[in-house]
């Protein structure tokens, strides 16, 4: 399939998509320097795609809080190594590629993957919005970002005047304006809160995820990267339990139920597994839901002799 094809399925997906993590890094805060080694990183990806893994998201440096960058030629080789050998062995498989630098991007773009996942929301990079607008076909994961306001040092980045929800969503929207200007079509957009991204705590992020909905009513898909964050600590340790790798997917898996109950397009996740069984568990039990409710207001109908009544009536879970 071309990458064109391959984007208009994810596009038109019918379920939230899982998206496995991939970190061919030292230092990423869960597991950096796991898979830093070229077998070790193919044989993850493989485990990842065998447990269904809708995409993978590659990334070669590790942006969290403090991290030293890796030099451009670095990024770009452990990049394309992967890219080379996933394309050849899944071609059919959407490949996602976490960069806010335009030579890796293109690099990828070039050796066959689908998807650029910006963290900086083109605000790192100025030329990266541009040459993913040379690539039509391609998609472009659009974040949140605050680090500018770290410039003025009278600045908390972590402070949102208007609340975090409203903030977020006009940031963003700033944001991808910007980059449709560097010529991005709006087809090619994704967006992302940025949870955990001048975003510590529990009142911080889980907010965002309980708005996906009203962050998609800015007109595109949105990706939710909950996975094993410091707030999923705190939420572990505020309901009396013991943080571990382990409790933080447990609490990860909750959290990509609720996301995709309020429409999220993807969830990044480290443990695929474990977000795939949940996602697909409760999109049965809305479907068994709907068919009961479906079947009872048609026994209403025909006992009262009214019209059907279940296209005006919405079950939650």
């Amino acid at each position: 399939m071309s990458r064109q094809d391959i984007n208009a399925t994810l596009k038109n997906r019918e379920r939230t998509l899982v998206m496995g993590v991939l970190n061919i890094t030292e230092d990423s805060f869960s597991d950096g320097g796991r898979y830093l080694e070229p077998e070790a990183a193919l044989a993850h990806a493989r485990e990842m795609v065998a447990q269904g893994a809708d995409i993978l998201d590659i990334g070669a440096e590790s942006t969290r809080p403090g991290a030293v960058r890796v030099p451009e030629e670095v990024e770009k080789e452990r990049i394309l190594g992967a890219v080379t050998h996933l394309v050849r062995e899944f071609p059919d498989l959407p490949l996602s590629i976490d960069t806010t630098r335009a030579s890796v991007a293109r690099a990828a773009l070039e050796a066959g993957a689908h998807i650029i996942n910006d963290v900086s929301g083109g605000k790192l990079d100025p030329e990266l919005p541009r040459v993913v607008a040379q690539y039509p076909d391609c998609l472009y994961i659009v974040q949140h970002w605050r680090t500018w306001l770290a410039q003025d040092s009278e600045k908390d980045t972590t402070r949102y005047e208007h609340g975090v929800v409203d903030d977020t969503y006009e940031e963003l929207q700033s944001q991808v304006l910007a980059v449709r200007a560097a010529g991005v079509r709006p087809g090619q957009i994704i967006i992302d809160p940025g949870l955990g991204f001048s975003k510590p705590t529990i009142d911080h992020n889980v907010p965002l995820i309980l708005n996906t909905e009203h962050l998609s009513h800015m007109g595109y898909p949105v990706l939710i990267g909950a996975s094993r964050k410091r707030f999923v600590a705190a939420m572990i340790r505020e309901a009396g339990q013991e943080d571990s790798e382990e409790a933080r997917d447990m609490m990860t898996a909750s959290l990509s139920v609720i996301a995709a109950e309020r429409g999220a397009w993807a969830v990044r996740v480290h443990d695929v597994a474990r977000n795939r069984l949940a996602i697909e568990v409760a999109q049965q039990v809305r479907a068994s839901k709907n068919q009961l409710l479906d079947r009872l207001s048609d026994q209403l109908s025909q006992t009262m002799n009214i019209p059907n009544m279940s296209a005006d009536i919405s079950i939650d879970i």
